[in-house]
Order: structure tokens, then sequence, then C-alpha cells
């Protein structure tokens, strides 16, 4: 499971990616980074609930 932090990160990759691309996919990539962020705000939205644990860091994030 991501976190909210994850996958913010991944919305804005996808932000930069319909930047620089090709008119097509600027929309494709534009809709992508809403997901991304429509369900980071559903997490914090469950973790505010106490529907699921807060946020805990993944290995990844540990490794930076």
């Amino acid at each position: 499971m991501r976190s909210v932090a994850e996958y913010l990160e991944r919305a804005a990759e996808f932000e930069a990616l319909a930047e620089t691309s090709i008119r097509p996919l600027k929309k494709r990539y534009a809709d992508i980074a809403a997901c991304y962020r429509l369900l980071a705000k559903g997490r914090e939205w469950l973790a505010s609930t106490g529907a699921i644990q807060g946020e805990q860091p993944s290995a990844v994030q540990a490794a930076r």
C-alpha cells in the first residue's frame, strides 16, 4: 500500500510529463496526475477517520 506522499510524488511526476509531452499525451498525463491526487486525498481521509493506520515510511523513503 502506498503512502500519501508517494501518491503526491507520482502526481508531480505525471504533471511534469504533461508539461513536456506532445499534445495528445498532455491531457492523458494530466488526468493520471489528477487520479494520483485523488488517491492521496482518499488515503488522507481514511487515515483521519481511523479506517486505516496513519502513514508509515516505506522502505524506499527510509533509504533516502
